[in-house]
């Protein structure tokens, strides 16, 4: 790389590099927060938007990385042009008997600026760069805050940390696959939720040991598995993969209860009774329906009329007319 990475976001923007750097140094006071319920766990999750200043330095740095951080194949959220990956995540392990599904503690708060630059210079990178310590401070000051602990890490909120995220874990999502192949697991990752599938009975916990093992041996990322929230499940369970059910002979179905509360809100809003700060939450259900169970919008259409439905996607938080 002829250029440093402030020249090649300066070319990118059309500024001088000193205004590049001064936004830099800028970057990290730049971030309005608010909380926002957890919606597993109870508790709230601070988000975090840059200003548009800021975000102009991560999206010019995301076009000039994206390759370097191109992720593994088994990272399904965040990848451009991947259609209905909560759907096609739960689809790859439908087809199995027994699934484990294990949660990261803080994931992209605990990714930090040396994971970054482990990712970018990794020698096993084909697309690799080199980085000086002007361009590790660069890439500090543009994508990382310190959080209250004193830490830097990602910012949950940031457009940068998504694809950031998936370069930093792409040495361990190929160690990990490589050993769920060794032990025949499938295995996918969505940000901080792995899933692992096998046709093989009373493997599981064996193979959740080793996994356990090869994560506290990573340095880069040092990534903690969240025990509360690991699950062992089998056809005979209830199985949730991503927010999707998947039900015991393999189908995949947003659930029952969902079902029943997007009628209850349809229903309503054919009567012109449902409540305003509602409105937002039914435009929600029907768009990730109509991504990941769009059988299930065709059989709501023939219920409550297509016109209705799109109405509803269209509202703006008024009554229907």
């Amino acid at each position: 790389m002829n250029q440093s990475l402030k020249e090649l976001v300066a070319d990118f923007l059309g500024f001088e590099v000193s205004v590049i750097e001064l936004m830099a140094q800028k970057a990290p006071k730049t971030y309005v927060h608010y909380k926002i319920p957890k919606r597993r766990g109870g508790g709230f999750r601070t988000i975090y938007h840059p200003s548009r200043e800021t975000k102009s330095l991560q999206y010019a740095l995301m076009h000039l990385l994206h390759v370097v951080l191109e992720p593994d194949p088994c990272a399904m959220a965040f990848k451009k042009g991947f259609s209905s990956p909560l759907r096609r995540n739960a689809e790859i392990h439908a087809k199995f008997p027994y699934s484990i599904r294990v949660d990261f503690k803080d994931f992209f708060p605990s990714l930090t600026a040396d994971d970054l630059f482990a990712a970018i210079q990794n020698s096993a990178n084909p697309n690799r760069l080199e980085l000086d310590p002007d361009d590790k401070t660069f890439l500090t000051n543009v994508f990382f805050i310190r959080g209250k602990d004193g830490r830097l890490g990602l910012p949950i909120g940031a457009p940068s940390s998504p694809l950031l995220s998936n370069g930093i874990m792409r040495e361990l999502d190929v160690s990990i696959s490589d050993y769920a192949k060794l032990h025949e697991f499938a295995y996918t990752r969505y940000a901080d939720d792995l899933v692992f599938s096998t046709h093989k009975k009373g493997e599981s916990k064996p193979f959740f040991e080793g996994l356990r093992l090869l994560i506290e041996r990573c340095q880069n990322p040092k990534a903690i598995i969240n025990e509360s929230k690991t699950r062992f499940m089998s056809r005979n369970s209830r199985r949730v993969v991503t927010g999707m059910i998947i039900t015991p002979n393999g189908s995949i179905s947003i659930g029952r209860n969902n079902i029943r509360t997007l009628r209850k809100w349809l229903h309503d809003f054919r009567e012109a009774r449902l409540d305003i700060s509602k409105i937002h939450s039914l435009q929600g259900y029907l768009a990730f329906i109509l991504d990941v169970e769009p059988a299930l919008f065709d059989r709501l259409c023939l219920k409550y009329g297509a016109e209705l439905l799109l109405n509803a996607l269209k509202q703006r938080g008024d009554r229907p007319s």
